[in-house]
């Protein structure tokens, strides 16, 4: 009888304090694009399982770690309807994110489409952060 893999939840994903080497790792693009994959998938052929459980718990893990650089990524956008859109996507994720209960498939598909969200505008303010700042602009903010 052919026994399908389980998916398990790493530890550091289970405890509420994480050190940094753990939230890179959380906040890898290639680590969520990864869940979020799997949850689709599974949103199809086994939303309840115990795979899918453990699939739920890692992106409401990754998303916790992403709302704060995300959110902080928003703040710098200029008020703006766009601006407007990501902070309320940011809010929404991490009330998704704060409860677990409601449809197995409803759950798997709102949290991969949440963590994918939250992911690109975490990367857009580290490619902001990274970006060198021009002489013009540091004459203008002294």
């Amino acid at each position: 009888m052919h026994r399908p893999a389980t998916l398990t939840t790493p530890a550091h994903a289970r405890t509420p304090d994480t050190s940094p080497a753990q939230v890179l790792q959380l906040t890898s693009p290639g680590e969520v694009a990864r869940d979020v994959e799997i949850a689709l998938a599974l949103a199809e052929a086994c939303p309840a399982g115990a795979a899918a459980r453990a699939v739920r718990d890692r992106l409401r893990t990754r998303i916790r770690a992403l709302a704060d650089p995300a959110e902080a990524f928003a703040h710098t956008m200029a008020d703006s309807r766009p601006r407007d859109i990501a902070l309320a996507t940011v809010r929404y994720a991490r009330d998704l994110a704060a409860d677990p209960g409601g449809d197995p498939v409803a759950s798997l598909r709102l949290l991969a489409k949440s963590a994918q969200h939250l992911i690109r505008y975490a990367a857009d303010g580290r490619a902001e952060a990274a970006r060198p700042v021009s002489g013009l602009a540091l004459r203008a903010a002294a």
